[in-house]
């Protein structure tokens, strides 16, 4: 309940001692905070030992329609302290760590910690330099390699090092360079590049198109407006309903934003600009500079679908999906009550791997979701191979296999007058000359999660679970430096998606109920309702001639359940246990 959602996140000073003294053997307090970024540190994330498979358990419990722990959720500090690690086994890693001139904080989770040093404090801990790829204008991160062995005392006994690399940002090194991630898509100056034999884009047949604004892409309808979307999907009716104001924080991996070009959108499609608040990630201490396609895309779809939200952005490096995620809960303010991740790739699920790393991110993400966090993410737009053909058959991208999030694929949507649904097929621009289409298929590691029992034969996880609008052209709007442009991708169905249910946990809160927190089990649920979601049944998402994946009547490989009939859907929302 939103009363439990106070200050959760504590700060104490490292000890000398793993025991305090007078404490009859209590382990004292460890080195527990949420650390602020500093110039010139380094930082490296090392596993703690924790519960994991009870963690998992707890949280599918409290996201399960029909337990008795159904969106009972816990505060992060109650969760942290019984799933993640003790005072004493954290102290005695604090301790070896810290032997070797490095500062040690463990994450407010518990789940792991940071190791942060300067480039001259961590050659004397590791005896050698850390390898160093300079940063450049269009990556404007320094990459920070360890040496194939670690000292010992570096990985104590119960713990290991997460990832060898790190990044920092540059800010001198800033130059025009390409988004990353999930980012958008495609644009318009891309889309214009169609090859010859490519059919013609589609317009914007749906009515009214309205804007407070003048651009060529609303005068040729290669964009749809706001409203149109939200009218197409139900979202008018969320918006009216008496709510308490929700949070949402959007996940920047790498990416910058401007404010004024949020106050633009808003002038030109008639939605207040909100105050985002934000907080920088580890190897991020000052603000990206540039103006990122996918940065300004997240805050201006939520901004369009709930403007009264409160919004909170989290910009970290291209690599920190860890620090992300662990910010976003480890807010000091309280968790939010949904997170938005439009980024992934194919690296840590499919490909290479790296079971250390991503045990942990699902742990938090686990945590994340018995704290009563939903949490979105986009499931690609490389159709059912985000690896492309370096990986044989369908692969997917990281982190929408995880089963503690929803995650979100696209459509190609059709309007008509009254900005009505004429059709909505599976979005795949191939026809058109792109090689783009929303992400989905089997999971090649993640077993099936119990709330897909029913909805698929395969045995393991699958994405997407929801889709929704992710066109080129006509596409999402998004104003970066000023100018309108025009944009696809799953970067747009996700963060529309994740304000939706936004909207809908500010209603429960009005009527004195918690939130609604991973929204998988009330999903699938609901699915058997009839229009709880507009079922997409024809198209593929196959760009690489795999045999997957096609549409059909109920859940499948390419759609998901289909897209959220926000009309329907939050009636169908179950009470708590």
């Amino acid at each position: 309940m939103r009363g439990r959602r106070g200050l959760i996140v504590f700060t104490v000073l490292a000890v000398a001692s793993p025991l305090c003294a007078g404490c009859s053997g209590q382990a004292a307090p460890p080195p527990v905070s949420l650390p602020s970024p500093t110039s010139g540190g380094i930082t490296f994330y090392l596993s703690l030992p924790s519960s994991t498979t009870a963690l998992s358990q707890a949280a599918t419990a409290v996201a399960t329609p029909g337990s008795s722990s159904y969106r009972h959720f816990s505060s992060l500090l109650q969760a942290a302290s019984r799933f993640g690690g003790s005072n004493a086994q954290i102290n005695r890693e604090a301790k070896s760590v810290q032997s070797l001139g490095l500062q040690f904080e463990a994450d407010p989770t518990r789940l792991f910690a940071r190791v942060v040093g300067s480039t001259t404090q961590w050659q004397a801990a590791l005896g050698t330099p850390l390898t160093v790829q300079p940063a450049t204008a269009s990556s404007p991160f320094t990459t920070y390699t360890m040496p194939a062995k670690v000292p010992s005392a570096l990985e104590p006994a119960g713990s290991a090092l997460l990832l060898s690399q790190t990044q920092v940002y540059d800010p001198t090194a800033e130059g025009h360079r390409p988004p990353s991630g999930n980012s958008p898509t495609s644009s318009r100056a891309a889309a214009g590049r169609a090859t010859p034999t490519a059919l013609p884009w589609p317009s914007n047949t749906g009515t009214p198109l309205i804007a407070n604004c003048s651009s060529p892409l609303l005068q040729q309808r290669a964009v749809y407006t706001p409203q149109q979307i939200q009218t197409a999907y139900g979202i008018s009716a969320l918006r009216t309903a008496p709510a308490k104001t929700p949070v949402i924080t959007a996940l920047d991996l790498g990416g910058g934003w401007l404010p004024n070009d949020l106050t633009l959108a808003g002038q030109c499609f008639g939605f207040s600009a909100p105050q985002v608040t934000q907080s920088q990630g580890d190897g991020v201490p000052t603000k990206i500079a540039n103006a990122d396609p996918e940065t300004s895309l997240d805050l201006q779809t939520a901004a369009a679908v709930a403007p009264a939200a409160q919004l909170r952005l989290v910009q970290t490096t291209v690599d920190g999906l860890l620090d992300g995620f662990s910010r976003a809960v480890g807010n000091p303010s309280g968790p939010p009550d949904v997170i938005s991740l439009s980024y992934g790739g194919c690296a840590f699920a499919e490909n290479t791997g790296a079971p250390a790393f991503t045990s942990v991110v699902d742990s938090v993400l686990a945590m994340t979701a018995l704290v009563g966090v939903s949490t979105f993410v986009a499931a690609g737009d490389s159709g059912s191979t985000t690896c492309g053909t370096s990986v044989a058959g369908t692969s997917l991208s990281y982190p929408a296999v995880s089963p503690f999030v929803t995650a979100v694929g696209g459509t190609r949507l059709t309007l008509g007058p009254g900005n009505t649904r004429v059709s909505e097929t599976v979005w795949n621009d191939t026809p058109y000359g792109e090689d783009a289409a929303g992400g989905g298929g089997p999971s090649r590691r993640q077993a099936r999660p119990t709330y897909q029992n029913g909805a698929t034969t395969q045995d393991h996880r699958a994405i997407p679970d929801v889709s929704a609008m992710a066109d080129i052209e006509p596409g999402w709007p998004v104003v970066i430096n000023s100018t309108l442009e025009t944009v696809g991708g799953t970067s747009g169905s996700t963060p529309f998606t994740a304000a939706a249910t936004a909207l809908v946990d500010g209603s429960q809160l009005q009527a004195g109920r918690p939130p609604i927190g991973l929204a998988n089990g009330w999903f699938y649920g609901a699915a058997s309702q009839p229009s709880a979601f507009f079922d997409i049944t024809q198209g593929n998402n196959d760009l690489a001639g795999v045999g997957c994946c096609q549409a059909g009547v109920g859940y499948d490989l390419a759609s998901g359940l289909g897209v959220p009939n926000w009309a329907i859907l939050p009636a169908s929302l179950p009470k708590p246990g």
